[in-house]
């Protein structure tokens, strides 16, 4: 085992090594990655010990301990008044799972990486750590590093494998037992490194998580663990959730995107981090926005985090699912606005995928396979589309479209056009490829494409607007792209 000074000894060499210092400056010289221009559709992967109890969501860590919550009863219920969360963790014995069966199911999504949790809020690691023993490797009902696993499956497959990292948050995520559970192991200062500080502000509120701000302690905790996780796992980008963005773990955020970008460099890989809510200055990383999207046409690459599952992110027996088409018309929008698409998925405790989300992730697949050239590596056109105008920010995903409502994409010698309603009409009217000088397109337009149906074009194009209708009957199941060849 190595302890956090040991290791942060090894992050301030790497940093001194490398060409990025722990300076906004230097930072600033950090590229957008090719592969992720051109892939653009990922999946996000919530898996893990809080599986087990399939209940509410993957905050059950959490919410178990705070009381009045379904995962408080369901706790009392299953493993008595004084349950720990220590005893889901050592339930946790995935024997079903199959990394190479995993990236079968996920190649055929069209997807082209996966960014599984790698240590989600509760503090347990899915992989071999020297810095605590609460990691898949080492407990003794797993004993399998599952991200160096699914890294591997990844190469077989040729996908890229990234990861997440949320163990900021496990700061303050088990305070519920401070709280509410006098005889708790946590109140009674039991297994430090597997609950963490559980840090309850002064309020005694255990939802007032926000006002506490970390200890010098816990973002040198985080730095060496976070740096840890790269050396061990080498992912293509590393996400991390909202709670980085407290000014307490600002240079110690600094540090790791200058020691990453450098192993990077040294790896000879392409390497990118995602931020929320202005964590990272702008430039420096990815900005990414959960559950929601932007209103317009972003000038710089930008990513959306969602998940097929309507209410969790983790696998719970209630959840409630998007069709197919709702998740197209999320990754249409996003790409549409200069977007890359990470979708979630929340595999079952036992290591198996549940068939409601393979069935979307296979149906996301067919349509990529006869639609993915207006997604991959593809540009936004001079407008994202037309239609109502949206609302951005996190949490305001909308998947309710009118006949009025279209989205582009761009390649030179095409521009792609979305249909987002299912409502079958006479004529599609798109007024953005409208004849005219200006506030048109200047390009002649050569032929009009129905891609993966073969359906015939009928079109003509005025000074108003492009008129389009079809030779015969569509399928409108999924969103129609057609192909606007131009020159």
């Amino acid at each position: 085992m190595k302890t956090i000074d040991e290791y942060l000894q090894i992050v301030e060499e790497g940093i001194k090594q490398g060409p990025f210092s722990d300076d906004w400056a230097s930072l600033s010289k950090f590229q957008i990655p090719q592969w992720y221009k051109d892939g653009r559709f990922g999946l996000f992967i919530h898996w893990g010990a809080f599986s087990v109890p399939a209940t509410e969501t993957e905050w059950y860590p959490r919410m178990m301990y705070l009381r009045g919550t379904k995962s408080w009863r369901h706790r009392v219920k299953t493993y008595g008044k004084d349950g720990e969360y220590r005893q889901v963790v050592e339930q946790f014995s995935p024997t079903r799972f199959d990394a190479d069966e995993w990236l079968d199911i996920f190649r055929k999504s069209g997807a082209k990486y996966i960014m599984p949790v790698a240590e989600h809020h509760d503090g347990v690691k899915l992989y071999k750590s020297e810095l605590n023993r609460w990691n898949t490797a080492d407990m003794p009902n797993t004993r399998r590093d599952y991200m160096t696993e699914l890294h591997a499956a990844c190469d077989r497959a040729g996908m890229g494998f990234l990861c997440s990292n949320h163990r900021a948050e496990h700061f303050w995520f088990l305070n519920g037992a401070r709280a509410f559970c006098p005889n708790s192991e946590v109140t009674r200062g039991l297994y430090p490194d597997l609950y963490g500080p559980a840090a309850l502000y002064k309020t005694k509120n255990p939802w007032d998580n926000e006002k506490y701000p970390p200890t010098e302690d816990w973002c040198r905790d985080w730095l060496a663990s976070a740096c840890e996780m790269v050396d061990h796992l080498r992912p293509l980008a590393v996400y991390f959730d909202w709670w980085i963005n407290k000014p307490e773990f600002k240079p110690y955020l600094k540090k790791f995107l200058a020691y990453y970008y450098n192993r990077g460099v040294l790896w000879g890989k392409e390497v990118a981090v995602f931020y929320k809510v202005g964590a990272v200055m702008k430039g420096c990383a990815v900005f990414d926005v959960e559950r929601g999207q932007i209103d317009t046409v972003s000038p710089v690459l930008w990513q959306n985090d969602t998940a097929i599952a309507k209410n969790s992110w983790g696998y719970t027996e209630g959840n409630r699912f998007k069709t197919p088409r709702e998740v197209l018309l999320n990754l249409i929008d996003v790409i549409a606005k200069n977007g890359c698409f990470m979708l979630n998925v929340g595999p079952k405790a036992d290591g198996t995928i549940c068939d409601e989300e393979k069935q979307v992730l296979l149906s996301v697949g067919k349509w990529m396979e006869s639609c993915g050239e207006a997604i991959y590596g593809a540009q936004p056109y001079d407008v994202p589309g037309e239609g109502k105008k949206q609302r951005g920010g996190s949490f305001k995903e909308n998947l309710r479209y009118s006949k009025k409502d279209y989205r582009f994409t761009y390649k030179p010698g095409a521009i792609y056009v979305f249909v987002m309603s299912d409502k079958p009409v006479r004529e599609h009217v798109v007024h953005t490829l409208r004849k005219a000088k200006e506030n048109g397109i200047l390009y002649n337009i050569q032929s009009i494409e129905l891609l993966g149906q073969g359906t015939p074009v009928r079109w003509k194009q005025d000074k108003d607007a492009l008129r389009i209708s079809f030779a015969g009957d569509v399928d409108r199941t999924l969103p129609l792209c057609l192909k606007v060849s131009v020159d």
